[in-house]
C-alpha cells in the first residue's frame, strides 16, 4: 500500500511541476507582449506628437511667408538662429521655455532663400512662370534622447528624426 501511494504522490507532483512550467511559458510570453505593447504605445505617442507640432511649424510657415522672425513669435519659447526655429520638448511634449538641458525632442525648422524658378522647377509649365524669390523650409522632429549634442541642423541620420518634410513659399 506504501508503494502505491508513493507513485500517485509522485504522479500528482509530475502534473504540478509540467503545469507550473506552462504557467511560467505562459507568463513570460504575456510579459513579453505587453513589455512590446507599452514600446509601441510610446513610439505611437511621439509620432503623434511629433506629427501635430510639425504641422504647426509648416501652418506658421505658411501663415508668416516664411519669415523666420514672425514665426518665432508666434512661439514664444522658441529659440531662433539665423534663419533657424529650434524648439524643445520634455518627455511629455511641453514645450521647454528655460533651456534645452533636459530636453527628450527638438523641432526644427531650417529655412533659405533661393530663385522661386530654381524651387519650382520640378513643377510642369502650364503657362505659368515662376519669378522673384521663394523660401523653402525643411521640418524635422527629433528624438535626442540619446544624442551627446543638440543638433542645430536636421541630421543626416534618420533614426532620430521621429517626421520630417519640406515646405516652400512665393515670397515676391
Amino acid at each position: 500500500m506504501n508503494s502505491e501511494n508513493n507513485s500517485s504522490t509522485s504522479l500528482f507532483l509530475m502534473e504540478l511541476i509540467i503545469t507550473i512550467f506552462f504557467f511560467s511559458l505562459a507568463s513570460a510570453v504575456s510579459i513579453r507582449l505587453f513589455v512590446s505593447a507599452h514600446t509601441l504605445a510610446k513610439s505611437s505617442t511621439a509620432l503623434s506628437n511629433a506629427t501635430v507640432w510639425a504641422q504647426s511649424l509648416s501652418e506658421a510657415f505658411y501663415g508668416c511667408k516664411g519669415d523666420v522672425s514672425k514665426i518665432a513669435e508666434l512661439f514664444p519659447n522658441s529659440y531662433e538662429a539665423q534663419d533657424t526655429i529650434m524648439l524643445f520638448f520634455d518627455d511629455y511634449w511641453n514645450i521647454l521655455p528655460d533651456s534645452h538641458a533636459n530636453a527628450s525632442y527638438e523641432a526644427l525648422l531650417v529655412t533659405k532663400k533661393a530663385d522661386a524658378a530654381t524651387v519650382y522647377a520640378d513643377v510642369p509649365d502650364y503657362g505659368t512662370n515662376h519669378k522673384g524669390k521663394a523660401i523653402t523650409g525643411n521640418i524635422a522632429i527629433i528624438d535626442i534622447r540619446d544624442m551627446k549634442e543638440i543638433p542645430s541642423n536636421i541630421p543626416a541620420d534618420d533614426k532620430s528624426v521621429i517626421i520630417g518634410y519640406s515646405v516652400d513659399t512665393l515670397i515676391d
